[in-house]
């Protein structure tokens, strides 16, 4: 056993071999906790609340796909860090954007149109747009919807997730 007395007079006794013991340890335990938090960082990486931005859209239709134009949307995700970051991106209406879609979906009359998206949203809305102005609501079910009215339409898909909300244009030619 040794003795180490201090300057205020106070007297400290330790095993030599025990506090080579004691660093040993705490260096096993300070490694096996920053192992565990790594895991656990790991799994942050791959959850959807590091997802920068809406995910893409897929519009389809009898044999024919498109992608749709991603407009305004409000969006969350975690940074590694801890932090958040917040985005609001603000467009133009749907049939002012729909013109950065390279093609329109060609379809006929009464077939159905799938929405494919990267990450499923909890919900979809969907409507048709005349000139400057939605004119209605389009029902949905299951990701897709039903064609009911022939020339070029053009439709907003509204799609809701937890980490925020986005609309689409697409452009479809039903025949």
């Amino acid at each position: 056993m040794n003795k180490l007395k201090l300057k205020d007079s106070t007297v400290v006794y330790f095993y030599k071999g025990g506090l080579y013991l004691k660093k040993v340890l705490l260096f096993v335990l300070l490694a096996i906790i920053l192992s565990s938090c790594v895991q656990q960082n790991k799994g942050v990486v791959v959850t959807k609340s590091m997802i920068k931005q809406p995910p893409e859209l897929k519009v389809s239709s009898n044999n024919n796909k498109v992608v749709a134009v991603l407009g305004t949307y409000s969006w969350s995700y975690e940074n590694s860090d801890g932090t958040t970051t917040a985005i609001e991106a603000d467009s133009e209406i749907s049939p002012r954007i729909v013109k950065y879609q390279t093609t329109p979906l060609i379809t006929n009359l009464g077939y159905e149109v799938n929405m494919e998206f990267e990450n499923s949203p909890q919900k979809v809305s969907v409507y048709i747009w005349n000139n400057n102005e939605k004119e209605r609501g389009v029902k949905v079910e299951d990701s897709s919807f039903k064609t009911d009215e022939k020339g070029n339409l053009i439709y907003e898909i509204y799609a809701i997730w937890d980490q925020g909300s986005a609309h689409y244009a697409v452009k479809i030619n039903i025949q």
